[in-house]
């Protein structure tokens, strides 16, 4: 496109930028983000199309174009220097091969065009500056200084330079040179937009100027590709991108559901068992456990996010050997934004995020932020394996359990990273075997400060039953058949599961999850009512729930709602939130002396025990004070403890432990206690 012909277009991009950014101009913003899909939409075709192809320049104008619809509507030029961002190129610019352009496919053809794609962010360094205007003067005869303006600093020659007019060495006067912010982002191609997964993932290093910081996310890049000589050596060139514009994606799943998606949704939703279904086929290789399907499948649709209330269930799973916890977490992990990690092969900066120092493509050694397991699966789902093998990673997942956040501060880079995911964990007892008569600290290795923010904790167990068992062999042996036949080839899908003509694919179950997140249900009064009913009664037996219980059943009750594709939250959602919390502490509260449930058994002491240890503690007590003696032996306390039922010696001698750790008394010496 001649000159001629961009001068007949000003006119046409000014109007646009004087109406679209009216506040930007009235507000005098400094950073200006032009809409490319509504400007080509508003008519200036052929200047979208020479943007993409001449990417520099184009900008170039449209900084004259917005100082014109400035000076239209204030009569004056701006005062500050404005930064031209672009996002949404249009469609039908931003294809290859006719599909959404990857990382992979940004290759020689691909520079010095204008290019968008999608990545996440595995490596970021912190803020540095960067040349932008280098302003030399000769030392020697005095010339006038010269500017030189640098649109590619990562090729530019910082050298001094030699004066024209005597030939002598002309420096950078740093003072007078202009700088900008500047980041270095390495960025990994999703998954989900790689046409084989099992391929090595594909990464392209993003120099972004003028950025505020981001370190973490998945994020939609606009920019262009550039040629960068690492080596001196030889003629060889790594690709890379100049970012103009890095915006972090909020739902990016929401984009893969479309009109037709939301009419066959709606259309199955309709089914009244159509929860237990698809729990049943988000998970199709484990046969039965059907609750704890049920309450994976809601944990992925999520309850409703409400100020710093969050919205995710944490799920534990306790599991003997054999039953298939990995398969689950796998299974879970494959869909889009959820994320697997086993403790066996991870490091405490692996689950969350690592500061080091890394050799980065422009300068030496820098500090770099490297997004952990929780940070990457921020929005969804973190999927840990093997919880129990090291303990002193458990400190490092507490932070992201509760608060959801990751806080760095290390090497100049103080920020705090999302991680704003539901986990589910899994782990084996302790020894090889659930015992329901254990409490759950005694079993695996988990303090109790991390149980308790688990929302649902169940025992999986392998029990020997003969019908369950020949169940299961079935199931299995028609897992393995349905795979060889895919395998081979064969388009008939058997067993397939189909509600009003409608087939439940592994796709269509992930469009059913993505689109049920985006209801936000409100609880009605008859919800309200039967919840508070459930808390108060909880709290007047035995059992002594807490407010984190009844806030995990919330969120169940409003994932439930969600799954309907309800509007609210209704009495029969709030009922089955409480059928699963129950089913649960059933499972792993249950104190078989009391014949009750005790939530106390889950941190591992239970209210009969507090009692025993409560007595015990008087028993010495009573006992210095009687006696006047500070120091009380052992066997007059087993002598008291039999008057009120604690017989056996072996018990007293447990609970004297536990008051021993606890610090209520010390044993300074052999068989001699007294309290501190």
């Amino acid at each position: 496109m001649d000159n001629n012909k961009i001068e007949e277009l000003k006119p046409y991009i000014v109007a646009y930028l004087k109406n679209m950014h009216q506040d930007d101009i009235v507000f005098e913003n400094e950073n200006i983000t032009v809409d490319l899909d509504k400007l080509y939409n508003y008519g200036v075709v052929d200047f979208i199309e020479y943007l993409i192809n001449n990417p520099p320049e184009g900008i170039e104008i449209l900084a004259e174009c917005y100082k014109e619809a400035y000076f239209a509507l204030k009569t004056e030029q701006p005062a500050y220097t404005t930064h031209i961002y672009i996002k949404n190129i249009p469609n039908i610019f931003k294809t290859y091969k006719n599909k959404k352009l990857t990382i992979k496919d940004i290759k020689s053809s691909t520079i010095g065009k204008l290019i968008e794609f999608e990545g996440i962010i595995v490596l970021a360094t912190k803020i540095k500056s960067i040349l932008k205007k280098a302003v030399y003067q000769c030392s020697s005869c005095g010339n006038p200084p010269i500017s030189l303006d640098i649109d590619n600093p990562y090729e530019f020659n910082y050298d001094s330079k030699t004066c024209k007019k005597c030939n002598g060495i002309m420096k950078l006067i740093e003072g007078e040179s202009e700088y900008a912010d500047f980041q270095e982002l390495k960025i990994q191609q999703p998954l989900d937009l790689m046409d084989d997964p099992e391929e090595p993932p594909k990464y392209i290093t993003v120099f972004l100027e003028n950025s505020k910081g981001i370190y973490c996310g998945r994020v939609n890049v606009i920019g262009i590709p550039i040629k960068y000589q690492s080596s001196k050596k030889l003629p060889t060139y790594d690709i890379c991108v100049k970012g103009i514009s890095c915006e972090l994606i909020e739902n990016q799943m929401e984009n893969k559901v479309n009109e037709e998606d939301i009419e066959k949704i709606e259309k199955v939703a309709t089914h009244p068992d159509i929860i237990n279904i698809l729990s049943n086929e988000l998970i199709p290789e484990i046969k039965g456990y059907e609750t704890i399907k049920k309450a994976i499948f809601l944990q992925q649709i999520k309850g409703v996010k409400k100020g710093n209330k969050r919205a995710d269930s944490h799920i534990l799973l306790i599991t003997d050997p054999g039953i298939g916890k990995s398969v689950m977490l796998r299974k879970i992990a494959e869909l889009p934004g959820n994320v697997y990690g086993s403790v066996t092969t991870a490091s405490g900066v692996g689950l969350t995020a690592a500061v080091v120092r890394e050799r980065t493509e422009i300068g030496d050694d820098t500090w770099v932020i490297k997004p952990g397991l929780l940070v990457k699966a921020n929005l969804g789902t973190a999927c840990i394996d093997e919880l129990t093998v090291n303990r002193d990673l458990q400190s490092f997942v507490l932070e992201a359990m509760e608060s959801q956040t990751i806080h760095i501060n290390k090497g100049g880079i103080n920020t705090k990273l999302p991680a704003e995911c539901a986990i589910i964990a899994a782990c084996n007892p302790r020894w090889g075997k659930f015992d329901p008569n254990v409490s759950i600290p005694e079993q695996i290795n988990i303090p109790a400060p991390m149980l308790s923010r688990f929302d649902i904790i169940f025992p999986i167990k392998d029990e020997v039953n003969r019908t369950k068992d020949k169940e299961i062999a079935q199931h299995i042996i028609g897992i393995h058949k349905k795979y060889l036949e895919e395998d081979q080839n064969t388009n008939k899908r058997k067993n397939k599961v189909v509600i009003n003509d409608i087939e439940l694919t592994e796709e269509f179950i992930l469009k059913y999850i993505i689109y049920a997140r985006g209801k936000q249900p409100i609880i009605s009064k008859e919800a309200e009512d039967m919840l508070v009913e459930y808390y108060i009664d909880m709290r007047k037996s035995s059992m002594q729930i807490t407010a984190r219980q009844l806030e995990a059943t919330i969120r169940i009750a409003e994932a439930h709602a969600k799954a309907k594709l309800k509007d609210v939250v209704e009495k029969e959602d709030a009922q089955e939130a409480i059928r699963i919390i129950n089913e649960a502490l059933k499972e792993i509260a249950y104190d078989p002396e009391t014949g009750m449930i005790d939530v106390g058994k889950i941190t591992g002491q239970s209210t009969k025990e507090t009692d025993k240890m409560k007595e015990i503690y008087n028993i010495i007590k009573k006992i210095s004070e009687k006696t006047e003696k500070e120091l009380v032996l052992s066997e007059d306390i087993m002598e008291e403890a039999e008057k009120i039922g604690i017989k056996e010696e072996t018990e007293v001698e447990n609970i004297l432990k536990k008051l021993k750790i606890k610090g209520e008394i010390d044993e300074p010496r052999n068989g001699k206690y007294r309290i501190i």
